[in-house]
């Protein structure tokens, strides 16, 4: 196989491309497209990374966890780390092949879906808790509680890792005429089977019931707060908005090709599809990269204490920054004031002994 030309690293089983954290196809490494996907992907590692991070540092240094939100925040994070923590690899198997070995291959795809299901679960959660404390005031007093919300915890951390339980088993390390690539390979006689499930399950729960779940808790938020004249609730009702435009604008165009390549996979459409199908996969899952980046601003910089978190953060960080610089700057002036007291008194006795 001539690797310049056509190198694989797309997750197919013997008739059909199955959706997974690597989905691409090298068709030449130096056309734009090849060479935009790894710029793009760095740079939602590095906001990611840099975004999420801090969130964290907020929740665990500044906020102490005081409340069940920071603790769905929280987790949220971790489940966006975990999501992007497989980019570097894809950048790395896009420019060149799969060096990892099968051990990684496995590993990587499961972290993947872990952190893909459980990022959704928490956005869904964090819904259900803002409509329990906005519509049921007196019955959320109740019910949020640490304890309930580290069961819950638990619970979506559990299920992410369920749902992602079959690609650390049918992943593993393929090579074709020399090429590595890290690929899914389903049992020839559960082939379709196993696709399809797979199928149904990105689209059902990572799709589908989240958006009713969010539908429903907002528009019942929306309704509960509409005649209020609270500046605080109507910027409430305004975040709701950037909340589920942002989820429908990353994630309805990958589900509607996935749900598309399911349709294929039944033979609703004939193989004429493909070419485009694959394509559009490799694009809408670009975009729904990005939404892990937008969490952290989301949910949390957009909020007023975190704000005055990070504010404070940044404040006391300047500060220690201008002490140390006053620090450095008088030390040196200290230092300079020595030196030249010592060539002073050196040149003062050595004129005195020539003289």
């Amino acid at each position: 196989m001539d690797f310049n030309k056509s190198f694989v690293t797309t997750s197919t089983t013997e008739d059909y491309e199955y959706p997974d954290f690597i989905t691409y196809t090298i068709k030449d490494p130096s056309s734009i497209e090849d060479i935009f996907k790894p710029v793009l992907y760095c740079i939602v590692f590095t906001c990611g990374l840099v975004g999420n991070a801090l969130v964290l540092w907020i929740l665990i240094w500044l906020k102490k966890l005081a409340s069940v939100t920071d603790i769905y925040l929280l987790n949220m994070a971790i489940s966006d780390l975990l999501f992007i923590f497989s980019l570097p690899f894809v950048v790395y198997s896009i420019k060149y092949q799969w060096e990892f070995g099968d051990a990684m291959c496995k590993i990587l795809s499961s972290v993947y879906y872990v952190g893909f299901f459980s990022s959704i679960f928490f956005v869904t959660v964090l819904s259900v808790d803002r409509y329990v404390a906005i519509v049921h005031v007196v019955f959320s007093l109740k019910v949020r509680t640490v304890h309930l919300g580290i069961i819950i915890v638990v619970s979506v951390w559990t299920c992410s890792f369920l749902f992602s339980l079959p690609h650390f088993i049918f992943h593993k390390l393929s090579i074709d005429n020399t090429v590595k690539y890290c690929t899914v390979s389903f049992p020839k006689d559960k082939e379709v089977a196993m696709t399809l499930l797979s199928y149904f399950q990105v689209n059902i729960f990572g799709f589908i019931i989240p958006v009713a779940v969010l539908t429903f808790c907002y528009t019942r938020i929306i309704l509960n707060l509409r005649n209020s004249r609270s500046r605080q609730k109507k910027y409430a009702v305004k975040l709701i908005f950037i909340v589920v435009a942002v989820f429908f604008l990353f994630w309805t165009p990958y589900n509607i090709v996935i749900f598309l390549k399911l349709l294929e996979v039944l033979g609703v459409f004939d193989s004429s599809f493909s070419t485009g199908l694959n394509s559009a996969m490799d694009i809408t899952q670009t975009i729904a990269f990005v939404h892990c980046c937008l969490n952290p601003i989301i949910y949390s910089f957009a909020g007023e204490n975190f704000q005055k978190h990070v504010f404070r953060m940044f404040s006391k960080l300047l500060k220690c920054m201008k002490v140390n610089k006053v620090r450095g700057s008088f030390e040196s002036s200290v230092i300079d004031r020595a030196s030249g007291t010592i060539r002073d008194s050196r040149s003062t006795s050595f004129t005195e002994s020539v003289v």
